[in-house]
């Protein structure tokens, strides 16, 4: 026991002194966030300037229709949208000269582009849009969204609908999702919900693939070295793979505790303002102990097989071969994540979490989505744990002979000799 707790001792100073751990303990949590927000932002920030387009049609009232709704942003789902502002012109007589002379301001600069609204054209419903650029598919929607718009408004009013009362009837439904929990009535969170669920299932997933690989290198970098031979004669290899794990275990249970003491100070009363998008977020109160738990369970489970091939491997090269069968079992619940959020109850959510190996990542999702019922939570755990123990002795056997093993890329007729006589 002595001589593990030194080696968990050696390894978890020697990674928590070093700079990279305080750098990445700030910054990981900041990148996942950016990561999920800053694209979502960007996609949907206003276009600076205003653009110039030229509709051409036939129809003066339906012109009108198209113009009111470029210029005066449309319904409340355009205004979402791309945010773009325009200055409408209208053209009543398309004809093949004016699709040319059109073309050519295109070309020079002079508009931005046309929308083309022949009779034809607007009889089948596929209408040209012709522009400089045409790659922003966002501002692209919002034009398909007002062509739209001005046509049901168009044929409502050609069935005896008043203007304004085709207006009144076009406008959006704001739609509030209301869940019971407890016999109680609350407001889901929205897209912040959504965003903190991906957030937190990513930094579960991303800490136990950094800490089991992290493991993986300090078993090959000690074996390539040769001073596992030195400190072999004074710990057994049970011990050394004992003490490594826990060892850097710990380093992942101290950055964690960090990112709960940071979250829990920046989700106060006092820091955030009652607008602010963390308001709208309800996390179950298992959700903190419960990432802690299946932090713990799902990183001695990936940790002793990647100590396992750390021990079997000559090379990084040959790490990065077998590694695709360690990593596999983690990445499988990721490629699942959009699924089980939206059913998080469904017998395909509920069999797959309660799978070991894919238990840490989609159980988890289940807890802060929806928490499923407790007998499931602890069937899971309780599986997980039976595995951990289970790989844990399988792999202490293949870690005991890898680790004396030099030169020779292993077989898996030989893994399976190390296992029968370990």
């Amino acid at each position: 026991m002595r001589n593990t707790w030194l080696i968990l001792k050696r390894e978890y100073l020697e990674r928590v002194r070093k700079r990279s751990f305080i750098v990445s303990t700030l910054l990981l949590p900041a990148l996942m966030i950016g990561m999920l927000v800053l694209p979502n932002k960007l996609a949907t920030m206003k276009s600076a300037g205003t653009r110039h387009i030229v509709v051409v049609c036939s129809n003066p009232d339906f012109a009108r229709a198209v113009k009111s709704q470029l210029e005066g942003g449309g319904t409340e789902t355009l205004r979402r949208g791309s945010g773009q502002k325009y200055r409408v012109e209208v053209a009543s007589t398309p004809t093949d000269s004016l699709r040319s002379q059109l073309r050519e301001k295109v070309v020079n600069g002079d508009i931005d582009g046309y929308l083309w609204l022949s009779d034809d054209v607007l009889s089948t419903r596929k209408v040209p849009y012709v522009a400089r650029e045409t790659s922003d598919f966002i501002e692209v929607a919002s034009l398909q969204g007002a062509l739209k718009t001005a046509l049901l408004r168009q044929e409502l009013v050609s069935h005896g609908v008043s203007a304004a009362d085709a207006d009144k009837y076009m406008q959006d439904v704001d739609l509030d999702a209301v869940r019971i929990k407890g016999g109680e009535e609350k407001k889901a969170g929205g897209p912040a919900q959504f965003i903190t669920v991906i957030v937190l299932t990513m930094m579960l997933y991303i800490t136990l693939l950094l800490y089991g690989v992290s493991v993986m290198r300090s078993v090959l970098e000690e074996k390539t070295s040769r001073v596992m031979e030195v400190v072999l004669s004074s710990a057994t290899a049970k011990q050394l793979m004992a003490g490594k794990v826990l060892g850097v275990g710990a380093v992942g249970l101290t950055q964690i505790a960090i990112w709960i003491a940071l979250g829990i100070l920046f989700s106060s009363p006092a820091l955030i303002g009652a607008k602010s998008a963390m308001a709208g977020i309800e996390l179950p109160l298992g959700a903190l102990p419960a990432f802690a738990v299946f932090f713990v369970l799902g990183y001695m489970l990936y940790s002793a097989m990647y100590a396992a091939l750390g021990a079997m491997v000559n090379s990084e090269q040959e790490a990065q071969q077998w590694q695709f069968f360690v990593t596999m079992p983690i990445i499988i619940p990721v490629i699942m994540m959009t699924f089980v959020i939206r059913q998080p109850n469904s017998p395909v959510s509920m069999w797959m979490s309660l799978i070991p190996f894919f238990a840490p990542i989609l159980m988890y999702m289940r807890i802060v989505v929806q928490t499923p019922p407790w007998w499931q939570i602890a069937l899971s755990i309780g599986l997980l744990a039976a595995t951990v123990w289970g790989v844990i002795a399988l792999c202490s056997r293949i870690y005991r002979v890898g680790i004396l093993m030099y030169g020779k890329r292993p077989t898996l007729p030989e893994i399976l000799k190390w296992v029968k006589y370990a």
